[in-house]
């Protein structure tokens, strides 16, 4: 045989071997039983399973050499971890050294950045163990080629022996670049593993340290105010703000490094916000009627761009999560900036004053919360900031009508004001027998839910505006239908009323220091494993399951709105689109309850006994809702009706509004509503006046004098129902002797219109244009005397 088109074959050969992916070392092992070496000879048989060898070994060490080049990158976590060293180094320095005199801020920060450090380590030690793992395996691969003997043994062909030269000198030099990498990647693994078990164990201290320090916060810290010297302090109020500040811009730089995904998703919803917004109040300001319009807002009106970085700032603490009190403070002040140029026109002279001295406080008290170190001078100007306050609250709640313009006061604000007052004396008994902590977290929970409760006001009136634009904007559009801005308004504010309520007590929870408590008991409660019989199940699971059995509800009516037409009105046509909604909804709610089983991890066969629990339910009390069910899957299928028709059932008549999955909705002549179950529609006999088409035969009779001409008559009659174009010609309009009366000869007339839902209409003009052809033609119309 040939041996160049041999080794051709056998190419082939080892390149469907690793389309397949099957094991090379197994391969070797199969090839080097059946190549048995003597006195380290190969002979001509043997050749070609050498040949088929060295080139699936060849494939092999270049697939590892690409991975090796590509697959392994390192350098990234290299630059990364002394960075990360350095981070983890300074703040157990600080730790350390500071120990016991670290506020509850501070704390929190420090574990806020510990655990996002944490994080990262987490995925580059998980990243480095697969790199590690694939090396291995690479390796033990590689070794198996380097040990294979019959790679050394002599062959005549000087090429196949070139060959097999190459393989082991390419396997030896792979083999000490992945040696190398290897060394890398442990000494690197090690390095992350040290770092993580410090970031941990630091963490884990600072914890215990807040919890210590929220305990003992109750008990006297410091002297009582009035006996407090300024001896009593290590550092200057002003050194102690420059430290705070230099402090806190590193723990922010810290923070967004390790967060740059997240600030462009929020630069991207802002972008987002504010083009919808500037292209709805464009299409606004093009209408006739932008005036009226744009006289029904206030802050949009003021500047779309203003309004949605006021809102911007609203919303970006919440993508964070949980971010540090310096980033949540620097997030705040920008917004309070926003919040004061956004109220400016609605507010009155004195409104102003008490803005404008709130936002002072405002920054005072958040320069105070993250300041390390307390001082002398501190206290005093807490205590007066806290004075200033009460003052404020009990002037807004005194003149609470003439603070704003043009704005409709809040049903909440009387509330909210007492809650602050209360925080607020509570902050200066805080501070006046020396519990400086609370003092401070009072004071700061105090002004933050002042104004907060302000900013959520604002935000909430923006929402409401946004959407009303919105609707206005595309009056002719099918979604400004759905949405019915005046339907859904008071719904909306209530959605809104729950959301601002939320967000009240979850700020006002981490401003008292009391976050990571809450998000344990709320964890704790949706998480807890309970059980049930011998069903195990959690809070969260039922939670996904109601969720996504919504969410289809929601996509199921917001599909059925796009899709269908209002037929309630006479003269709305046949449509077999909106008949077929029902099946598009049943197979939403079917898709979501399966989706919902799976994500809720509900077993199977536990599914299965409450499935055979709602037969025996349905078997004893629920036949008539099953059949309603049925009948209106049956109706969807077989459509009998559809939207649009011209039904009688019984004593109901009127026109198909609505078929649902268990009753349908019929809209009668007088404009009320009839709800008729699905299983009636079946059992009954049902007459349908539109099913072909929409038609209709009329008729009237009326009675002649004997002594009239009655082909004359007729012939009258014809001729004035030509002339209706509303009458149509075909089948042609019928005028026959119906029976010869006591008084009179009864002429009846047939005739038929297009539209049934204008036949009552097109009779009426009929008789009236007869009876006057008659009467102009001398006929008399005869009824009986009285």
């Amino acid at each position: 045989m040939n041996l160049t088109s041999f080794k051709k074959r056998c190419v082939f050969a080892a390149l469907i071997i690793a389309a397949l992916q099957l094991p090379f070392p197994v391969f070797s092992q199969q090839k080097t039983d059946s190549l048995t070496l003597k006195s380290g000879k190969i002979n001509e048989s043997q050749i070609p399973l050498l040949v088929s060898k060295v080139e699936s070994y060849n494939f092999t060490i270049d697939r590892s050499k690409f991975l090796l080049q590509r697959g392994y990158d390192i350098k990234k976590i290299e630059h990364a971890l002394p960075a990360i060293e350095k981070q983890i180094k300074s703040i157990k320095s600080k730790f350390d050294y500071k120990n016991n005199r670290l506020n509850l801020r501070t704390l929190n920060s420090g574990v806020i950045i510990l655990n996002e450090v944490t994080d990262h380590l987490m995925a580059y030690q998980t990243l480095l163990s697969g790199y590690y793992d694939q090396l291995s395996k690479s390796s033990g691969t590689l070794h198996g080629i380097l040990t294979d003997v019959t790679l050394k043994g002599k062959v005549q062909d000087a090429t196949l022996r070139s060959q097999l030269a190459d393989v082991l000198l390419e396997g030896k030099k792979l083999d000490t670049a992945q040696k190398h990498i290897l060394r890398r990647i442990t000494l690197l693994s090690s390095h992350v593993s040290v770092n993580l078990l410090q970031a941990k164990n630091l963490s884990s201290d600072m914890v215990y340290l807040s919890i210590s320090k929220k305990i003992d916060m109750w008990s006297q810290e410091e002297a009582p105010l009035f006996k407090a010297k300024s001896n009593q302090y290590e550092n200057a109020f002003s050194e102690v703000i420059l430290k705070a500040f230099d402090r806190s811009w590193k723990i922010i730089v810290i923070y967004l490094g390790g967060k740059i995904g997240i600030s462009v998703l929020s630069i991207l919803i802002f972008a987002i916000l504010t083009g919808w917004m500037l292209s709805n109040m464009r299409r606004v300001k093009q209408l006739k009627n932008s005036r009226s319009i744009l006289s029904q807002l206030k802050f949009l009106k003021r500047g779309v761009v203003l309004a949605s970085v006021f809102a911007f700032f609203t919303y970006i603490p919440f993508l964070f999560g949980n971010p540090t009190m310096s980033l949540q403070h620097a997030i705040e002040l920008c917004r309070l900036i926003a919040l004061c140029f956004v109220l400016n026109p609605f507010l009155t002279k004195p409104g102003k004053l008490v803005l404008y001295g709130l936002s002072v406080l405002w920054v005072y008290y958040a320069l105070d919360d993250i300041l390390l170190d307390s001082a002398f001078a501190e206290r005093w100007i807490l205590f007066a900031a806290a004075c200033l306050l009460l003052f404020l609250c009990i002037k807004i709640l005194r003149n609470k009508d003439k603070l704003f313009s043009r704005i409709e006061p809040s049903p909440a604000t009387t509330a909210l004001l007492v809650f602050t007052i209360f925080q607020v004396v509570l902050s200066m008994v805080f501070n006046l027998t020396g519990r400086l902590s609370l003092a401070k977290i009072f004071g700061v929970s105090a002004v933050q839910c002042l104004v907060l409760g302000l900013s959520l006001k604002v935000f909430c009136a923006l929402v409401l505006e946004a959407v009303y634009l919105q609707t206005e904007a595309y009056q002719s559009s099918r979604f400004s239908d759905f949405i019915n801005y005046k339907g859904i308004k008071s719904r909306l504010q209530g959605y809104l009323w729950v959301f601002a309520i939320v967000v009240f007590f979850v700020s006002l929870m981490r401003n008292i220091t009391l976050y990571d408590f809450l998000v344990n008991a709320i964890s704790q409660f949706f998480y807890q494993t309970r059980t049930l019989g011998t069903y195990e199940f959690t809070f969260f699971s039922i939670g996904i399951f109601i969720g996504i059995l919504w969410l289809s509800s929601v996509i199921s009516s917001f599909i059925s709105f796009f899709f269908s037409q209002e037929a309630g009105v006479a003269g709305s046509s046949r449509n077999s689109l909106n008949s077929m909604m029902l099946i598009i909804r049943l197979a939403i709610w079917t898709v979501g309850f399966i989706i919902a089983v799976a994500a809720a991890g509900i077993p199977i066969d536990k599914l299965s006994i409450m499935l055979g629990a709602l037969g025996v339910g349905i078997g004893f009390g629920l036949q008539n809702i099953v059949n309603n069910l049925v009948s209106g899957i049956i109706i969807a299928f077989e459509r009998p009706i559809q939207i649009g028709d011209q039904i009688e059932i019984g004593t109901k008549a009127g026109v198909v509004k609505e078929i649902g999955v268990r009753s349908s909705k019929i809209h009668s002549a007088e404009g009320a509503d009839i709800i008729v179950p699905n299983g009636d529609l079946l059992s009954q006999h049902l007459i349908n006046w539109t099913m072909q088409d929409r038609s209709k035969r009329v008729e009237f009779t009326i009675g002649a004098a004997y002594e009239t001409d009655i082909e004359n008559a007729r012939e009258l009659i014809a001729d004035k129902l030509a002339e209706n174009e509303r009458i149509l010609q075909l089948p042609e309009p019928a005028i026959i002797v119906q029976d010869f009366g006591e008084y009179a000869i009864g002429i009846r007339t047939m005739f038929w219109v297009a539209d049934l839902s204008v036949a009552g209409e097109v009779r009426t003009e009929a008789m009236i244009e007869v009876k006057k052809t008659l009467t102009e033609a001398g006929i008399k119309l005869q009824v009986r005397p009285l």
